[in-house]
């Protein structure tokens, strides 16, 4: 019970002086980075994707995050011009690709 005691003590004081490797990430949005999602891709790609976000100063999850987070709004949002924009009482619809903005 005492040696148990003792790690513990002695793993404390080490904490105490060492700083954590990973920053909670924090999105414009100000909500956590706090989910994970896993992809399998192959040693190849993986490499490749590890150089384009070292070239880019950037981690390899946060690489991935920005290139899904830019492809999905440009598959789900509108980015047409806001005069295409038709607005209804109820709605307002992009009058290019149709899409349902409110």
């Amino acid at each position: 019970m005492t040696e148990d005691n003792n790690l513990k003590a002695a793993v404390d004081k080490v904490a105490e002086t060492i700083s954590p490797t990973i920053n909670p990430i924090i999105n414009p949005d100000g909500g956590p980075v706090d989910k994970q999602v896993l992809i399998r891709a192959t040693e190849y790609d993986r490499q490749r994707w590890r150089e384009a976000a070292d070239k880019g100063g950037e981690t390899l999850s946060g690489w991935i995050r920005s290139a899904l987070t830019a492809e999905s709004t440009r598959i789900l949002d509108c980015a047409h011009p806001s005069e295409l924009i038709r607005v209804y009482p109820w709605s307002k619809t992009c009058t290019l690709c149709g899409k349902r903005l409110s």
